[in-house]
């Protein structure tokens, strides 16, 4: 059996696709190992079909079409495709390190009792850090961005650690076969930028008493587009992050609309301070609010 997959879902997103399978060309430590490309292609209408062809003969590439729009059907295509004992998923947008598959490969060997793991992502400004951005690390910012750091040591996930997030995180077969699929009512589908995919689906392995391991040598550098700092984008982010928390954990109360009249006061007395990014997590917290209700008006 193939030692491990790559699996990558992709919509309309061509070019930064090309950079990142440039990069994968790029990677150390994997010439005696037995692994395979997927690429699942999730009815795109641009030139992903071209780009993939032009790496067939320097990736072990397969290349499928789901036609089930959504990123969890993606997902879930390639769980179902995959040939390897271990599934590593990243994204289109990324540019992961020369050691990054040989890393989750010896993570997994050193902790064989391991059945997911997650390694570090860190922001990459293709048009520059914008100047209001100070701390990338601020909760709501952070996720936008896709950063994910804890720390330099390879170590258990404790419980009280945040696990994966969605452009690098691994998954044991033994686990997914005993889990079942991601949940194709959560996650982004087509340019709506849903959430709570992979959140949901840690839960569960948590719950089934699955153990993971951090693996900080396993990093990529996640692009952070441009588009997603405009406030609408930004907006509508929250609010799938709050509709998602709504099925993901339910809740027997509807937030009311002062909780987002109250962000909105809070966000422009950030910005009158000039803290950019607090203002910008306020316009997160408001669309949250907004999701929240829509969430319960759906239960």
């Amino acid at each position: 059996m193939t030692e491990l997959t790559v699996a990558i879902c992709t919509y309309n997103r061509a070019d930064s696709l090309s950079d990142t399978l440039a990069h994968l060309c790029r990677l150390q430590g994997v010439e005696t190992l037995q692994w395979e490309l997927l690429l699942i292609d999730n009815n795109c209408r641009d030139h992903t079909q071209q780009v993939a062809a032009r790496f067939r003969k320097r990736l072990p590439l397969r290349y499928l079409v789901e036609s089930d729009q959504g990123l969890s059907h993606g997902r879930n295509r390639a769980l179902r495709e995959a040939r390897g004992d271990v599934v590593v998923f990243t994204d289109d947008d990324v540019r992961p390190v020369p050691g990054w598959l040989s890393a989750y490969v010896d993570a997994f060997v050193s902790y064989p009792e391991a059945e997911y793991g997650g390694g570090p992502i860190k922001p990459w400004w293709p048009q520059g850090k914008p100047g209001w951005v100070r701390n990338v690390k601020m909760p709501l910012l952070a996720g936008l961005f896709g950063v994910y750091d804890l720390g330099y040591a390879l170590h258990w996930y404790s419980a009280a650690e945040m696990h994966p997030f969605g452009a690098n995180f691994a998954l044991r077969r033994s686990l997914f076969e005993r889990l079942g699929p991601f949940r194709a009512d959560l996650g982004a589908v087509g340019n709506v930028p849903g959430r709570g995919e992979e959140a949901e689906y840690f839960l569960r392995a948590c719950a089934a008493g699955a153990r993971g391991v951090y693996v900080p040598a396993a990093a990529v550098l996640h692009r952070v587009d441009p588009d997603h700092l405009r406030l609408g984008y930004l907006y509508r982010y929250g609010e799938q992050k709050g509709i998602a928390s709504r099925k993901i954990h339910g809740g027997t109360h509807s937030p009311s609309r002062f909780a987002e009249g109250t962000y909105l006061a809070k966000g422009l007395w950030q910005l009158l301070r000039a803290r950019g990014d607090r203002f910008r997590q306020c316009v997160i917290n408001m669309g949250i609010a907004k999701g929240l209700r829509a969430g319960f008006a759906d239960e």
